[in-house]
């Protein structure tokens, strides 16, 4: 069997191939010294491929490895595997990797070159929701968000044009989190918080990813990255932003394995 992890900042993702079947996993970083003893002990026979920022780490040690990989050359190399699987077929595209951070990536014929990246991602997510609503568990904050609110929160077009006609969609943010002085704090309910937060990751990223695609002549941006996984609000804002800019968002399936995978290819 040949198992591919990426060992990032805030998960470790693990790609477990045997034959034709693929078995997904994640550990959180913290826990990267109990994964290494389950790899020493239980896949000892098994050809181990490593890439991510804590690659190295693990190399060091792990009784056994096959080398560690370029990151992002890594993704690269998943990505386009995972896209030619589930028939998503772009020449030209920009792709973001939105995990602890985001990464911004142009691809072409040529291949990938990284062009560059942002501190907003799911790291800032998780930090904001356990300050605002001391939540830090993700399927808990997803799973809340979908209930909520960020009207009272975000400072919308239609805030600002008062019920008059607007030369942009009125829903439109026009300041994240730029509504709060407005309004009474204290009724604003949990659920309202947590989806400003995932409006404003996932507003600020797509923004830059649009901007980009267009200074590449393309309408396509691939998303992946362990932030928008089963998060609704988030992939909701990100292809309703997308379209109204004319761009095309594509969400990749397993996208956030895209790096293990690709560690092993």
């Amino acid at each position: 069997m040949k198992i591919g992890i990426d060992a990032g900042g805030t998960l470790i993702k693990v790609v477990y191939v045997d034959g034709d079947h693929r078995t997904f996993e994640k550990w959180p970083s913290i826990e990267v010294d109990a994964l290494i003893e389950v790899l020493d002990s239980q896949y000892a026979e098994d050809a181990l491929f490593l890439t991510g920022g804590k690659a190295e780490y693990m190399a060091e040690k792990l009784n056994q490895h096959h080398g560690v990989s370029i990151e992002f050359d890594a993704t690269y190399r998943g990505l386009k595997t995972l896209m030619r699987e589930q028939g998503i077929d772009l020449e030209r595209f920009v792709y973001l990797n939105v995990g602890t951070g985001t990464s911004f990536h142009h691809a072409s014929p040529e291949g990938q070159e990284r062009v560059g990246g942002s501190g907003v991602g799911g790291g800032t997510l998780l930090g904001l929701s356990k300050l605002l609503v001391d939540i830090d568990d993700y399927n808990e904050i997803i799973a809340l968000a979908e209930s909520g609110n960020r009207d009272a929160i975000d400072l919308k077009v239609h805030h600002i044009y008062a019920g008059r006609p607007t030369p942009i969609p009125g829903d439109l943010t026009a300041s994240n989190f730029g509504n709060v002085l407005s309004g009474d704090v204290a009724v604003l309910e949990p659920a309202d918080k947590v989806q400003a937060v995932i409006g404003l990751v996932a507003e600020t990223v797509t923004a830059v990813g649009i901007s980009l695609a267009e200074g590449y002549d393309s309408t396509d941006i691939v998303f992946i990255g362990s932030t928008l996984l089963d998060n609704k609000v988030m992939q909701e804002i990100i292809n309703r932003y997308a379209g109204l800019k004319g761009a095309k968002a594509h969400m990749i399936k397993n996208g956030e394995y895209s790096g293990a995978l690709g560690a092993i290819l």
